[in-house]
């Protein structure tokens, strides 16, 4: 009785092993061309310490997005760094951030675009790019660093 148990058990293991891998390459066939422009964070010091981690935005830019379904719209993209100064391990990612628009709203980072968030040890860092997509006519006005419910850090944003 205690085979069949063990046998049934291991079958059952290597089952759920073969569902839950998933080793096929999904590829997206959407060909986006993009014309690129200028966007700054204007702030002199784009470097914040914000709960233990220095948070720097590297370089910042905008595409139009020239695809079909997709040609009024703009991707802003924000190149940032997060290095931890505390003695305890750390995290920051995408969905950290926020962009505040010249309408009014504030936006959420778009994940079809790659995305980045992990924990890193004491004097490790971390670098990864948010992207956001906006309508043609809207522009951003500021960046949030917001990992709960308050904005702990913010980047003035102006295009040029």
């Amino acid at each position: 009785m205690k085979k069949v148990l063990l046998i049934f058990s291991a079958l059952f293991v290597v089952f759920l092993t073969a569902c839950s891998s998933d080793t096929s390459d999904k590829t997206s066939n959407d060909k986006k061309e993009t014309t690129k422009q200028s966007v700054s964070v204007s702030k002199n010091d784009n470097t914040v310490t914000v709960d233990n981690m220095k948070i720097t935005l590297e370089n910042s830019d905008v595409s139009k997005v020239s695809d079909e379904k997709d040609s009024n719209k703009k991707v802003y993209s924000f190149k940032v760094k997060a290095e931890n100064v505390s003695n305890d391990q750390k995290g920051i990612g995408t969905v950290d951030f926020l962009l505040k628009t010249s309408d009014g709203k504030t936006v959420k980072p778009d994940y079809s675009y790659a995305s980045f968030g992990d924990s890193f040890e004491k004097g490790d860092s971390l670098t990864g790019t948010v992207y956001f997509v906006l309508k043609k006519d809207v522009t951003p006005t500021e960046l949030q660093y917001k990992p709960s419910d308050k904005v702990k850090a913010k980047w003035e944003v102006k295009t040029k």
